[in-house]
């Protein structure tokens, strides 16, 4: 039988390497949302919308998360500004995105140049 020891340190780099992976999934989010029209900007947001509204049909997501998104889809320079933040909570509103489908979008992209 392997013998596994739970290491406190590695798990707390784990939790920051993965809040870091998130925000640099989500800088090309951030820049289309500032870029507006010409960057897709009214898409992001439109597919955004859309999650949201799943998960507020589906109880899918805390409120809390919900509400926040709502206000800040309303004010997309907010939101570029949030999704490229080293907050606390800009790191649980990035674990909770709505971008997730315009994330994987920007990545096929990326990949493929």
């Amino acid at each position: 039988m392997e013998n596994h020891h739970h290491n406190p340190a590695q798990a707390v780099v784990s939790v920051a390497d993965v809040n870091e992976r998130r925000l640099e999934k989500h800088r090309p989010v951030a820049l289309a949302l500032r870029g507006g029209v010409a960057t897709g900007a009214d898409v992001v947001l439109a597919l955004a919308y859309e999650q949201v509204a799943l998960w507020e049909r589906g109880n899918l997501c805390s409120q809390d998360y919900i509400d926040a998104w709502k206000e800040l889809l309303l004010h997309p320079l907010q939101a570029a500004q949030i999704l490229e933040e080293r907050s606390p909570r800009a790191a649980a509103l990035r674990q909770n995105s709505p971008f997730v489908a315009s994330v994987r979008k920007f990545q096929t992209l990326a990949d493929a140049t």
